[in-house]
């Protein structure tokens, strides 16, 4: 749904007023009429996703259902990622999606290693900052690029069911900063 309507519309994802929300299912609002501004959190609307916030130097994880029932929301949004680490899990009735707010060192270096990174087992798909890291040196990692204050780097999840053949599960998507409208696709599987 929200792959399609960028393609379509050839932008860049942004979140806007969704600051400090909590782990769980935020409504929001599809503003196709704002070219910085496509999703915005609005309380009530017919729209829902899982959402997974950020706060310095701290870390969270939500756990996606897999497959969604009754009226599980289809859609996962993060917030805008400027140097964060996220991290995707494959487990078994469920996907578990990691977001970091990395708190760096003087030089900007993030005091989390990639020492860290392995720590949560060696099938765990990572997206993190290129500046930061030497991604390719990562199992299982892709970088991605961040700008801002504006046009940071954004990370959404859609569940896609399909009846045959058989291939119905969680699709997580990325752009880079710079309003970047290419989407890449974070494979974890």
């Amino acid at each position: 749904m929200l792959k399609q309507i960028l393609e379509q519309q050839d932008k860049h994802l942004r979140l806007t007023n969704i600051r400090n929300a909590h782990v769980g299912i935020i409504n929001f609002d599809l503003d196709s009429d704002v070219i910085e501004s496509v999703l915005a959190a609005v309380p009530g609307n017919d729209y829902s996703a899982y959402y997974l916030p950020w706060d310095p130097d701290t870390g969270y994880f939500i756990d996606l259902p897999d497959p969604p029932t009754g009226q599980n929301p289809h859609l996962f949004l993060t917030a805008n990622l400027s140097g964060c680490c996220v991290g995707v899990q494959n487990f078994s009735g469920f996907v578990r999606v990691r977001h970091y707010n990395l708190f760096t060192s003087g030089n900007h270096n993030p005091v989390f290693s990639q020492d860290d990174l392995f720590r949560y087992g060696t099938n765990v798909s990572w997206l993190l900052p290129a500046n930061k890291y030497n991604v390719t040196a990562i199992n299982r990692a892709a970088p991605y690029t961040h700008a801002g204050p504006y046009a940071e780097a954004v990370l959404w999840g859609e569940y896609v069911a399909r009846s045959w053949p058989f291939t119905s599960k969680w699709h997580f998507y990325y752009q880079n900063g710079n309003s970047d409208t290419v989407i890449h696709e974070l494979n974890y599987q």
